[in-house]
């Protein structure tokens, strides 16, 4: 019975889903074929002089769910996250995968186990996929672009030295390495060619990448722009601090390497351990889901390892 209650509301979920998104691509056909016919009338000559300067910032396609995102405060930080992770994803499409792959996990449970507990769990799992695939993602594209940005500046350096303008050495940069460095510094010299301030610029690819050696940076071409200098010298000295940083990182990486690991494997055993029992031998194992005290056990346990795991990754975490 919880099964089929299960898969009723996943159908229930995926159609109105399929029946929204069918809403609102009508919508934007009908759009498109009214902007098709004015075309060629003056205002729509503006539009098209504009369109480059302007962004789409809507949260969700479906007017409904965006003017509910707008109002709900904590959707700014994960809005941020997606753009950091570099994905096109629209924040109301991610929020929209949350509930449709919970419910298919506790499909997956109900059907194939049919105990309640495992269910649960399936179902907190597969809400949490979405947010995880978008930090894991955000995290990658980071770390590349940390990785990127001393050979970056060093080519600043030297278009700046062979008689480029600012603006210039950045799409020198852009042409000549890929994503995601590329892609930022052509958004921060698009930004300048248009007439933003390069502090405005410079503050923005800040707040859209998050790394701990763009302060750094920002504050010397700063500092730079404000008082005079060399700022080929100026971005020397900074890719070297930068990269005697990550030296030392590299090293601080290797001596809590034992330690990460360690953390890693005491956290996967009982899990591991635990799931082979379940189905190596699940009548050794059942009376810990039939029994309430099998079921707090079993919560405590996971607590327990939870915490753990957070321990170890404080004390092996050190801040370079």
């Amino acid at each position: 019975m919880l099964a089929l209650a299960a898969l009723l509301v996943f159908l229930c979920l995926a159609l109105v889903g399929y029946a929204i998104t069918g809403m609102s691509v009508k919508q934007q056909e009908d759009a498109e074929s009214i902007r098709k016919r004015l075309y060629n009338t003056p205002i729509a000559a503006a539009e098209r002089i504009a369109q480059p300067l302007l962004k789409d910032r809507r949260l969700s396609s479906i007017p409904a769910l965006n003017r509910l995102l707008e109002r709900f405060g904590p959707v700014k930080r994960l809005v941020q996250m997606i753009q950091q992770a570099g994905l096109t994803n629209r924040v109301g499409e991610v929020l929209l995968y949350i509930p449709l792959l919970a419910s298919l996990g506790c499909l997956a449970g109900m059907l194939f186990t049919g105990n309640a507990l495992i269910s649960l769990v399936l179902t907190g799992l597969g809400g949490f996929i979405p947010l995880i695939v978008v930090r894991r993602k955000r995290n990658t594209r980071m770390r590349l672009f940390g990785e990127q940005l001393p050979d970056a500046l060093d080519l600043l350096r030297a278009a700046l030295q062979a008689g480029h303008s600012f603006v210039t050495a950045l799409y020198v940069v852009a042409d000549e390495f890929p994503d995601p460095i590329a892609e930022e510094l052509r958004i921060v010299a698009e930004e300048m060619r248009l007439g933003m301030p390069t502090r405005d610029a410079l503050y923005r690819l800040r707040n859209r990448v998050d790394d701990e050696n763009l302060p750094i940076l920002v504050v010397g071409l700063m500092v730079t722009q404000d008082i005079g200098g060399n700022l080929a010298e100026v971005l020397d000295n900074i890719c070297h601090t930068i990269r005697e940083r990550f030296k030392l990182l590299r090293d601080v990486q290797v001596m809590t390497a034992q330690g990460r690991l360690s953390g890693l494997v005491l956290t996967a055993l009982p899990v591991l351990v635990a799931g082979l029992m379940f189905f190596l031998t699940p009548t050794y194992f059942r009376p810990m889901l039939e029994s309430s005290k099998g079921l707090y056990m079993i919560g405590y346990a996971l607590v327990s390892i939870v915490i753990g795991h957070l321990i170890i990754q404080r004390i092996v975490r050190i801040r370079v």
